[in-house]
């Protein structure tokens, strides 16, 4: 008798854990792929010396290459990417007279990148700028977060806001210039999303593109101070990339050395990050993956209903058109969202709001089919959360079998002793 009992027990479980093990296939289907995930025939990317590195195109935030971009790193200097970001994005007159105070002290210390900035020197926020994109100031950074936020905390907790706007999943700023702290990191991602927002403020561009700049003297020095950009690829010599147009180094004993870049050909801007490298790897690492993306890579327009404006923007092999890539839409109560697939990885989401307004249908939807495209209708938005609760409710019906079925066993075991 006690034999058939947990027999029935173990095929009750048995019954249970089938549906659930099925749910959660379905549920592992239905998820999109990530970005990292690339297409089967995806043209070969170069190998990489560096630890992790990324690709991405900037406009789509689309990945062209992953080597642990998610894997949490030091950003060391690659932090002013962000610092000159939120200074751009709040001050209006670059003009503007900045004074420096005692706050810039301890960033004067021996071994630390400075301009040795003088407390009571005067510079615009401009040439700080500079200072920082170029010659990497650390001190600059804390007297230009005092400036913004009223102090370097305030600054921090903009940073990290911000961040989390550009979607940045693994990141965390604890100060303005990038010195090492277990609580300052992010990832190759993070950070390319970061430069991909900085990139679309033509000041970022001109003032981190810059190879060369001179500030003048001030009221506390008698020599002017040049400026050259430590990036390679920007500053002129056998290094430099056409095309680039931005871009911050960083070093430190924890990070090793780091490197973000944008470049722009024809169309197509694309943002490499290269983290934890050694000598000039990040260089030469970074000069491939360019190469890569654009020799292999071209953008090409997807469209609603309406040829004369784009929905988006695919970046797809040289040899892929946008009639390749299947198409999936889904309708919530006020919003269509189309997803374009090439050979079942997700390349592109649009969306538009509903009800659509078409303005032309001279070249529609059939079209695309025609040249391979097909489209596929998806269940609703409702799907999702009815598969979660009906999860949720057998994962507590086993767990409660299972309870009863380990309490019985100990019933069992004390009767037998008894």
């Amino acid at each position: 008798m006690k034999g058939e009992k947990q027999l029935r027990q173990k095929n009750l479980i048995l019954r249970l854990l089938c549906p659930l093990l099925a749910l959660l296939l379905i549920f592992q289907m239905a998820v999109p792929v990530a970005a990292k995930d690339f297409p089967k025939s995806w043209p070969t990317a170069p190998e990489i010396a560096d630890e992790t590195g990324i690709l991405m195109e900037a406009s789509t935030g689309q990945i062209l290459f992953d080597k642990g971009m998610d894997e949490v790193r030091y950003p060391a200097s690659t932090t002013k990417v962000m610092t000159a970001l939120l200074i751009l994005e709040n001050i209006e007159d670059l003009n503007e007279i900045i004074t420096f105070t005692d706050v810039i002290t301890p960033d004067l210390e021996p071994g630390n990148s400075t301009i040795d900035a003088k407390v009571g020197e005067q510079l615009t926020v401009e040439q700080c700028l500079y200072a920082i994109m170029l010659a990497s100031a650390n001190e600059v950074c804390t007297q230009m977060a005092v400036r913004v936020a009223g102090s370097v905390s305030n600054f921090t907790a903009m940073m990290n806001k911000r961040a989390a706007e550009l979607g940045c999943e693994n990141t965390h700023f604890v100060n303005a210039n990038g010195l090492p702290d277990p609580n300052h990191y992010t990832t190759a991602h993070d950070l390319a999303r970061i430069l991909a927002a900085a990139v679309a403020n033509e000041d970022f561009c001109k003032i981190s593109g810059a190879a060369q700049y001179t500030i003048p003297a001030t009221n506390k020095t008698t020599a002017p101070r040049n400026l050259t950009n430590t990036n390679a690829l920007i500053a002129e010599g056998d290094s430099h990339y056409e095309g680039v147009i931005a871009g911050k180094t960083g070093h430190t004993e924890a990070a090793r050395n780091t490197l973000v870049t944008a470049a722009r050909r024809d169309n197509m801007t694309l943002i490499c990050v290269v983290m934890r490298s050694e000598g000039k790897e990040r260089f030469i690492d970074t000069t491939a993956l360019f190469d890569y993306g654009f020799d292999q890579f071209h953008m090409d327009p997807v469209y609603w209903m309406d040829e004369e404006t784009p929905a988006g923007y695919a970046v797809l092999p040289n040899s892929v058109t946008p009639g390749c890539m299947a198409i999936a839409e889904e309708d919530s109560s006020d919003m269509r969202t189309r997803t374009y697939s090439y050979q079942g990885v997700e390349i592109l989401k649009v969306h538009t709001t509903l009800p659509m307004e078409v303005k032309s249908r001279t070249t529609s939807d059939m079209s695309m089919l025609e040249t391979g495209m097909s489209e596929i209708r998806i269940g609703s938005s409702v799907v999702f959360p009815v598969m979660m609760v009906l999860l949720a409710v057998l994962i507590i019906v086993l767990t409660a079998v299972i309870i009863k079925a380990v309490l019985d066993s100990k019933r069992s075991k004390r009767k037998k002793k008894i």
